[in-house]
This record gives C-alpha cells, sequence and structure tokens, in this order.
C-alpha cells in the first residue's frame, strides 16, 4: 500500500506511449501443513500468515491517519499483477501494476501529493494514464506494497508477539496475535487477527489504545484470499522513463 510519507517530487513526464500487457494471476492452494490455532504459538501463526500473503491474491480495504490526514486504500493484490485506488484529502489516485511495467492515474491533486509530480506535471497528467516500469525508483512509494508479496511490510509486527483466545470477527473464528508497529516515529499496538483454521490467512489488523480499544492511526479488512486478480492494462498517453515488460 501507497506510503504517503516517503512520497517523492520531481518526476519528469515523458512523450505517449501506449504499451499494455494483461497478466493475470492463478488461485493458489492452501498451503500443505497448515497448523490448527489450539497448537500454535503467536509466532507460527505470524509466520504463516505472512508466508501466505507471498503466494495468494486478496482484496483489501484499510485506513491510516497521521496528523490529521486520513489515507484510505482499496485494491486487489496478487504476486504480479495488482490494481488500488488511493485517496486522502482531495486527492485521489488508481494504480495499476503488471509485472515490470505500472500505470498510474489521478486527479491533480492525486498525481500531486500522492504520486510526487509537480503542480505543472500534475496538470499536465491529469485524468490520463501515465505508463512507467515498476522499477522505477521515482515512483517506488508509488507501487510499494501494491502486490501480495509487499503486503507482508504492511503486516510487520515487532516483539514480543502474544496470542489472544480465539474469537469471531465478521462470521469468522479468529486468533489475535498481539504485536506492536512503528508509525512515523510513534510505537502504536497492533491486533493482527487471522484465521483459526486451515490456512491462517489474515482476516484484520487493527492498531489499539492501552485498553485494546481501535484507534484511528490503522484500520486493514482483507477478504477474498485465492480470487483471482485479472486487471486490464490501459492504454496510456504519458510514459515516464525508459519502460521493460520484463
Amino acid at each position: 500500500m501507497v506510503d504517503a510519507r516517503r512520497l517523492v517530487a520531481g518526476v519528469l513526464l515523458a512523450g505517449a506511449s501506449a504499451m499494455g500487457v494483461a497478466i493475470g494471476v492463478a488461485v493458489r492452494a492452501a498451503p500443505a501443513g497448515a497448523t490448527t490455532a489450539a497448537h500454535a504459538s503467536a509466532s507460527t501463526l505470524y509466520k504463516e500468515a505472512l508466508a501466505t500473503t507471498h503466494s495468494w491474491s486478496v482484496h483489501y480495504d484499510s485506513s491510516s491517519t497521521e496528523s490529521g490526514q486520513t489515507l484510505a486504500e482499496s485494491g486487489d493484490a496478487g504476486p504480479a499483477s495488482a490494481s488500488q485506488t488511493v485517496t486522502m484529502g482531495q486527492g485521489t489516485i488508481s494504480i495499476l501494476v503488471f509485472g515490470g511495467i505500472s500505470y498510474i492515474k489521478g486527479n491533480a491533486d492525486g498525481l500531486e501529493s500522492l504520486a510526487g509530480l509537480s503542480s505543472s506535471q500534475a496538470a499536465e497528467g491529469v485524468g490520463q494514464w501515465i505508463e512507467f516500469s515498476t522499477d522505477n525508483t521515482a515512483f517506488a512509494p508509488v507501487v510499494e506494497g501494491v502486490r501480495s508479496t509487499d503486503i507482508a511490510k504492511e503486516l510487520a509486527l515487532e516483539a514480543p508477539l502474544s496470542l489472544e483466545k480465539a474469537r469471531t470477527l465478521d462470521g469468522q473464528a479468529v486468533d489475535a496475535i498481539d504485536g506492536t508497529q512503528t508509525f512515523g516515529k510513534k510505537s502504536e499496538h497492533v491486533v493482527l487477527y487471522v484465521r483459526a483454521e486451515g490456512a491462517h490467512v489474515p482476516v484484520e489488523e487493527d492498531s489499539v489504545n492501552a485498553k485494546g480499544q481501535p484507534t484511528d492511526a490503522e484500520h486493514i479488512v482483507y477478504s477474498k484470499w485465492g480470487e483471482q486478480v485479472r486487471p486490464q492494462a490501459p492504454k496510456a498517453t504519458i510514459s515516464v522513463g525508459s519502460i521493460s515488460a520484463v
């Protein structure tokens, strides 16, 4: 997911390009040897949850608030291809990743505040699909976390980890893994909920206060694990840097 605190400015817009590659993500089977929650430690469940994110596809909806700014994200993530919509204030952008090629489109506020373009560049690119290489360092904060292989970074919990008893969340039996995360310079108590039975995939992750009540620092809901991710590559009208499908 986009890290709004690391967005980069000064991207130079080049000429038009219409390259498009569509890559589908196949449904993956549940990982073998998944432990039952009754016999797993917090560390074991956490490791299994992270391992799943690297090979499965997933839908997610998240919101995080820092310094009074709320960042909302929704997307479908696969290991190679993915789509995401990001909104912060009046700014909004859409991101598509297809292996080595990525695309971004947004309004002027979104292209400037969320994609790092200058005001003049954002005005030129508004409403158009901008194509760039996924490994383009200028856009690294934009594509970071969009694919399922990157979601483990969003789930990252700092030790010590502890395991609470099973409960029901959104109709699913889940186990709660307690840990901490660092948001900016502030450490927050975070609870990661994973399925209690079968593959221990993440269900929800929430920042909580000392009393265990949710805060607005982070809220992520995961669903549709293993469903196919097949976004369609658009026709770009602006190309940035060297483009390669590899």
